[in-house]
């Protein structure tokens, strides 16, 4: 397994996520018939790289899911669903501010993006295949870059081949990213093409970065009581997260200008 797949950390961001990387770099035997992955980008597919979709349009196949109607949950599931969500926001609450984040070990990976956030990453938190770590999630999100910005909603991870059961009930729609480019800098990690794009590795080397053709699974959850997303509390983007000017007007990468 390991001489197939690079399982990378980044604390970094694409489309609007902080990124940890279940991918194959290039080279070697691997395909996407043989690992599954298939090549999802956007004008193949008519869905809009970064930085031409509005916050609440999918930017690749899986954000898709999104707009397939909820299912009825079971009073387990809701019981079971109610208590996930209320010691989530516990952990979301723990860091109020990006000063919290940053004094207790987190980064900011990447910049703001509107409907995403912006995503703070410390250490190696993982979902598996089954239920998901509520305690744990990868990325804290807030609604700014500033030390005095508010914790808006968490991000979870999981590298496995099938979207996690995570929480309880058929309605977390889990997503992942592809053609990703990273960069690592002195200040932190970069991305300086957009994901879910016509981006090639060969593109990514010539920006000095390392090319993932795909992610691993991410789940948002908008679990901070005041940053609720009318688009459900698993949506990908948050409508009600915008630039500091009011919009979602964004650079070619996809972050706000001037935030």
């Amino acid at each position: 397994m390991r001489s197939r797949w690079l399982v990378m950390l980044v604390c970094g961001f694409a489309m609007g996520a902080g990124v940890v990387l279940l991918a194959d770099p290039g080279g070697g035997s691997s395909s996407a018939s043989a690992t599954g992955i298939a090549p999802i980008t956007g004008t193949s597919t008519g869905i809009a790289p970064i930085g031409q979709n509005a916050p609440g349009q999918p930017h690749n196949h899986d954000e898709l899911a999104e707009l397939v109607p909820d299912k009825r949950l079971t009073a387990t599931e809701r019981a079971t669903l109610a208590d996930q969500l209320t010691r989530a926001r516990a952990v979301a609450m723990r860091y109020p501010t990006v000063a919290d984040a940053v004094s207790a070990g987190y980064k900011r990976a990447g910049g703001f993006a509107p409907g995403a956030g912006a995503h703070y990453i410390a250490g190696y938190a993982l979902s598996g295949p089954g239920v998901v770590d509520v305690e744990h999630p990868l990325a804290l999100i807030y609604d700014g870059v500033s030390p005095t910005s508010k914790i808006a909603g968490l991000m979870y991870y999981g590298i496995t081949r099938k979207q996690p059961l995570g929480f309880a009930g058929p309605n977390d729609h889990w997503h992942r990213h592809n053609a990703v480019c990273v960069k690592y800098t002195a200040v932190g990690i970069e991305t300086p093409l957009p994901a879910d794009a016509e981006v090639t590795a060969q593109q990514c080397a010539k920006a000095g970065g390392s090319f993932m053709r795909q992610t691993g699974w991410m789940l948002h959850a908008w679990v901070v009581p005041g940053y609720e997303s009318r688009a459900g509390v698993f949506s990908h983007d948050n409508p009600g997260l915008l630039c500091a000017d009011g919009t979602a007007n964004t650079n070619t990468v996809g972050f706000c200008r001037g935030t």
